[in-house]
């Protein structure tokens, strides 16, 4: 019988092969166990536009404290990125570029999005310009934009290029296997597989993202892990030839979701992307449905630029993206010390793979490391309230979700829409009929902002079917 590896990483997507990596440089015996070839279907990391986001996420009404923890956060991710290129190539992997510059344009009345994401800039030392949307090259916008913000040292990744290279270095290291089954549940000690073979190993980190709770005796429980809740993003590749975007162009953050976003690859498609719909229903199986497809056409026809409407569609994939319910990543230890989580990095998984993959390299070569640190896996995490959500603008932000595809109001309607559904989504949760206890179960599984949209149609389905 083969001796126990030092670690098993379960798990193929951005965050497991760079903790693998990390574990590797640092001398350690380390088995991969996930499918290496195929098609990925559902992982996050495969779906993903790899906009390396050190600042642009960022929304004005994120808490100071929290956006200066994330910040941080990002910004180490963003230092540690070019010397981990560079080992993960001298290790056998290929070299993989990061080309700098992002665009983040404002549409229409939503000049303000765009004073966090300078200010955070800034404040951490890198430069940033303010621009007129009609200087973004290579984009006719609408006229109606409110305004831009070039970015020089927010860069991209090609995922495809980024993943190849890690597996790479991976399969060329001697202290290094791949179990190339999925795994169907992880304990101490051991990882069962989808072929019967059961890998073992002294510590084992769990980096499945959203497919982690599957893989856990009673929904983890027993290992005291919060609630991983996935949140659905589709994105396309369109071929646009008139249309030669050298750098991203993305909006602020809206609709419970990133904002539309296009990243040039390498082969001169464009990548599309901008969704994120809250699933209980986790299924990697799910394909792009056509009304996830037209969401992103209209925005970008109707937000970007509108020749792109006449872009053709080379694919569109769908990813699934883990998050916790105070939103930050979970690393570290669970109440089983030999098992380890890392994922919930919801939309920054490319860019904080370095940076997590480093700390939990870290927890493993010096046990405690973690203990304090707000990411990790035993945190306290308090269920967040109703009121709380609704107070971030979530109402509004169910208006913008709406309003997606080029729908329309006036601002003075816009505003008594979101108080309406502010009033309503809160009487529904309070009261006692058919449509107020459904709410509030969902609710209950999922009491985050991201679920405000099915709220809204769930209490319209139910009213539809009485």
């Amino acid at each position: 019988m083969r001796e126990p590896a030092d670690v098993a990483v379960v798990g193929t997507g951005v965050v497991g092969l760079a903790v693998a990596v990390e574990l590797l440089h640092r001398g350690l015996t380390v088995t991969v166990v996930g499918p290496r070839a195929g098609a990925h279907r559902g992982q996050g990391t495969r779906a993903a536009g790899a906009m390396l986001s050190t600042f642009s996420e960022l929304e004005p009404h994120h808490d100071k404290q929290r956006a200066g923890l994330e910040t941080a956060e990002r910004l180490a991710a963003h230092q540690a990125y070019p010397a981990w290129l560079e080992r993960i190539a001298a290790m056998g992997g290929d070299a993989v570029q990061t080309p700098a510059g992002t665009w983040v344009l404002a549409p229409a009345g939503r000049r303000l999005s765009l004073n966090p994401i300078a200010d955070a800039a800034r404040a951490a030392g890198h430069s940033v310009e303010e621009h007129d949307a009609s200087s973004i090259p290579a984009l006719r916008v609408p006229a109606s934009s409110a305004g831009a913000l070039w970015l020089p040292t927010e860069a991209r990744v090609d995922t495809a290029a980024l993943m190849e290279s890690l597996s790479r270095a991976i399969e060329h290291h001697p202290h290094a296997t791949w179990t190339t089954q999925a795994a169907t549940s992880g304990s101490a000690g051991t990882v069962a597989c989808t072929d019967g073979v059961t890998v073992r190993a002294r510590e084992i980190v769990l980096a499945a993202g959203c497919g982690i709770p599957a893989l856990l005796p009673e929904h983890g429980r027993p290992l005291g892990l919060p609630p991983i809740l996935a949140g659905r993003g589709v994105s396309a590749r369109l071929n646009a030839p008139a249309v030669e975007l050298g750098q991203v162009v993305r909006t602020p953050n809206a609709a419970f979701a990133c904002g539309v976003h296009l990243v040039p690859r390498t082969d001169g498609s464009l990548y599309l992307g901008g969704t994120n719909r809250l699933t209980l229903n986790a299924d990697p199986e799910q394909a792009p449905v056509l009304d996830e497809v037209a969401v992103l056409a209209a925005d970008v026809a109707s937000l970007l630029d509108p020749r792109l409407g006449a872009a053709t569609l080379r694919e569109a994939r769908a990813g699934l993206r883990p998050y916790t319910l105070d939103h930050l990543p979970l690393i570290g230890r669970t109440g089983e010390p030999s098992v380890l989580v890392a994922t919930a990095t919801y939309r920054c998984g490319v860019l904080l793979a370095p940076r997590l993959a480093q700390l939990v390299a870290d927890e493993i070569t010096a046990p405690g490391s973690l203990e304090a640190h707000p990411y990790r896996a035993l945190r306290p995490m308090p269920t967040p309230r109703i009121d709380d959500v609704l107070a971030e603008g979530a109402a509004q932000d169910l208006l913008e979700h709406l309003l997606q595809g080029g729908g329309h109001l006036s601002p003075a309607q816009q505003a008594e829409f979101a108080a309406f559904a502010d009033l309503a989504l809160r009487a529904l949760l309070e009261e006692g009929s058919k449509a107020g206890t459904a709410v509030r179960r969902l609710w209950q599984r999922a009491p985050v902002i991201e679920a405000v949209p099915a709220l809204f149609v769930l209490a319209r389905r139910l009213e539809a079917v009485r």
